[in-house]
């Protein structure tokens, strides 16, 4: 009974010495009016962890929403695994084999295997070549689920030879309607050889599709797999098996069984693979990105470390009358240290909860100041008669490839950011708490 006592007059003394602690540091984040100084560099401090914690939230956030929409487009678009022939040296693809199409349906998680033909042309509109990717997929009265969600007219087939889908963006730039008539141009036979020749044909506009990733909209246009196989000179044959699976997530363990079952000589590539450069690109420009903007961080650890030299320079006295009174060096540098905890508390709460809000409305934000500059600019020239001002967007859709900003917040890493931040305020605030406890009581209460 006794030991229990004794221990909860320890804890009781351990809980009010840290409500002192904790009570001092707080007292000594504020000043007195004719040392402001101290104060505003107390504030300076706060204000770079909240800058360095808000930035990293909202960029890695877009950057996340970026990677991982473009991701969505291309697998949606594309296919979530492609088998096309190893060892294939004819350019016009490999002779379509029906029973290798059973055996991929046959593995569990796979939606559908479809034949597709694609290659390279050019594209005759109005007068104008323009370089384009050309993909053969389903027949006539057949149009693919995969690809039918993205046609934005009424007519989402084919109903006859000769039909084509091009991108609507593509159609708004080249001012194409529904019924006009493009001529197409591709390559037939092995490039630099003798039997090389044109291939061309006339395709009329059957309608318009919207993927909303800016490059497919623009150099993707849509045939049927025999028109795409005439036009190339490849009869029976494709350039690979489009495959959809039922989870995204599982691509990888889905390809590793198509590998081990299927024959050598086909290739099984994952959409991320088959797109290496572009999604390594994408990690190493968020990497880069991190590691910049954690050295915002950085610095405003330097500023709590400066901002706290200068708190134990201005409390000398007061440290020497706390030790005088039985405060231990453990004690002073508890307060200390507190104090810079505080501050990188204030400072990431702060920038999480702005970081955070400014990330969920973010394009409304963009379009409001899209808004403000667009009629501050068309106010400016009229104002001066300057011409005709043309709109301004700030996110165009020909340079970021998607429509708008998409954001995609990871709890786990804004969790991260914020406790690094208040760690490393923490971590910042040793030096000058250790400075302060090793302050002899005398030497400072004599000189003060």
């Amino acid at each position: 009974m006794l030991d229990k006592c004794r221990l909860s007059i320890y804890d009781a003394r351990v809980m009010i010495k840290r409500l002192f602690e904790l009570f001092i540091g707080f007292r000594y984040l504020k000043s007195k009016k004719s040392q402001g100084f101290i104060s505003f560099n107390t504030f300076l401090s706060i204000f770079m962890v909240f800058i360095g914690v808000f930035i990293l939230v909202v960029v890695i956030s877009v950057m996340n929403g970026f990677q991982s929409q473009i991701k969505d487009k291309i697998i949606d678009v594309d296919s979530h695994i492609t088998v096309t022939k190893q060892f294939e040296s004819n350019p016009s693809g490999f002779i379509f084999d029906e029973k290798l199409t059973q055996k991929i349906i046959s593995v569990n998680g796979v939606k559908s295997a479809l034949p597709y033909f694609q290659g390279n042309g050019l594209v005759k509109i109005a007068g104008e070549i323009k370089p384009v990717i050309l993909r053969g997929f389903g027949d006539i009265g057949n149009m693919p689920e995969q690809f039918k969600k993205f046609i934005k007219s009424e007519n989402n087939k084919f109903e006859k030879s000769g039909e084509i889908f091009i991108g609507a963006e593509m159609a708004n730039l080249h001012n194409i309607e529904s019924g006009d008539v493009i001529e197409l141009i591709v390559p037939r036979g092995k490039i630099g050889s003798d039997s090389m020749e044109p291939g061309i044909g006339r395709f009329k506009v059957k309608g318009f599709f919207k993927t909303g990733y800016y490059e497919y909209d623009t150099s993707l246009l849509f045939i049927s797999l025999t028109d795409a196989q005439n036009l190339f000179g490849a009869r029976g044959r494709v350039s690979g098996i489009s495959i959809k699976t039922d989870d995204i997530y599982k691509i990888n363990n889905y390809a590793q069984k198509l590998r081990d079952m299927i024959d050598f000589r086909y290739s099984v590539m994952t959409a991320e693979e088959k797109n290496g450069n572009l999604f390594y690109a994408l990690k190493l420009e968020k990497l880069i990105m991190t590691v910049i903007l954690f050295l915002v961080i950085v610095s405003a650890g330097f500023t709590i470390m400066g901002t706290l030299a200068m708190v134990v320079m201005e409390k000398r006295r007061t440290v020497g009358i706390l030790k005088s009174l039985g405060a231990t060096p453990q004690s002073i540098m508890t307060i200390f240290v507190m104090e810079g905890f505080l501050i990188g508390l204030a400072g990431s709460i702060s920038g999480v909860i702005c970081g955070l809000a400014f990330s969920l409305n973010l394009e409304a934000i963009i379009s409001f100041a899209e808004k403000v500059i667009n009629y501050a600019g068309a106010f400016i020239y009229h104002l001066f008669n300057d011409g005709q001002f043309i709109s301004i967007s700030l996110v165009p859709q020909n340079v970021y490839y998607i429509e708008g900003i998409p954001t995609q917040i990871s709890p786990e890493f804004v969790a991260f950011i914020g406790s690094f931040a208040v760690f490393l305020s923490t971590l910042s605030a040793v030096f000058p708490a250790w400075h302060a406890s090793r302050l002899n009581p005398v030497e400072t209460i004599r000189y003060e």
